[in-house]
């Protein structure tokens, strides 16, 4: 699989009862495919301009399918910052979660993501 990039998710791990603020782990991964983006696209339609597709290869990434969720953040690169809300990302072009499917078969293992 070719690799194209970097990647960061943000994955919510519940809620601080002190601070009532949602609770943030960031996930880094060096080799992903990333395919998509903000922008509208002839091709794909208006509703679907935005999407965008993640592969992560098992062999080039130590993945764990339970790091993953609907509604995780998605940040293409790789950022070392921490997160205490989801404002904090406000400089960055982020993306949503919106499905995940764990390709474990096969000559090519991966993790797909899609997201918005």
């Amino acid at each position: 699989m070719i690799c194209n990039s970097k990647l960061t998710i943000y994955h919510q791990d519940g809620l601080d009862v002190a601070t009532h603020l949602e609770k943030w782990r960031r996930f880094n991964y060096d080799n992903v495919w990333f395919f998509g983006g903000k922008g509208a696209s002839l091709n794909k339609g208006y509703d679907n301009a935005n999407d965008v597709e993640i592969r992560l290869p098992y062999d080039l990434n130590e993945l764990d399918i339970n790091n993953f969720s609907i509604g995780d953040i998605i940040v293409q690169g790789e950022l070392t910052q921490d997160i205490a809300t989801q404002q904090d990302l406000k400089n960055y072009q982020v993306y949503n979660i919106t499905s995940i499917k764990n390709n474990n078969f096969g000559n090519s293992k991966h993790i797909h993501i899609g997201g918005k």
